[in-house]
């Protein structure tokens, strides 16, 4: 596989988990602002800004990654993975079981697959710097472009159902 090609499902990839992310929350933003401060004791005054805001920082990066400022992007959304996954797991190994409402299923709590997850999406986006770093062509054609983002809705899908996907496979 060409890694100018391999570069642009990751890139894409990457911007489609941040959009669900974005959708999932903007679902039910209520629920996601009741969750910060049910699950991590945050004022509900705080709760009221920290909700959009960080919905929108998951757009920006989303947007950024699919414009011009793909690098940036990548490298913030790195940056955003890593911290919300370290948050998540400090968390987790703490107090257990606690609801995470990160692509806006308030009713389930977070599971250890729910971090692998983000491990991966996070090891996506450190590939992605890698093949960038290797000279990577910043224009791809249009029929190329179009495959890309269609793998890289598949992968976006396993990656947001990933926990009740591996929880269907361990059934058989």
């Amino acid at each position: 596989m060409n890694t100018v090609f391999l570069a642009e499902i990751l890139r894409l990839f990457t911007a489609f988990v941040l959009l669900a992310a974005v959708w999932g929350k903007l679902r039910n933003l209520g629920a996601f602002r009741a969750n910060l401060s049910d699950s991590f004791g945050m004022p509900a005054a705080l709760g009221r800004l920290a909700a959009p805001s960080v919905v929108g920082a998951e757009l920006l990066l989303a947007v950024a990654i699919l414009g011009p400022f793909a690098t940036a992007g990548m490298l913030a959304a790195l940056a955003l993975f890593a911290g919300f996954t370290a948050l998540l797991a400090v968390k987790f190994v703490r107090e257990g079981a606690f609801r995470c409402a990160c692509f806006g299923e308030a009713e389930r709590n977070l599971s250890g697959l729910d971090l692998l997850r983000n491990l991966l999406v996070a090891g996506a986006i450190g590939a992605w710097c890698a093949l960038a770093g290797a000279g990577m062509a910043p224009h791809v054609g249009f029929h190329i472009m179009l495959l890309a983002a269609g793998l890289a809705l598949i992968l976006t899908v396993l990656a947001v159902e990933f926990h009740d996907i591996v929880n269907l496979l361990r059934t058989y």
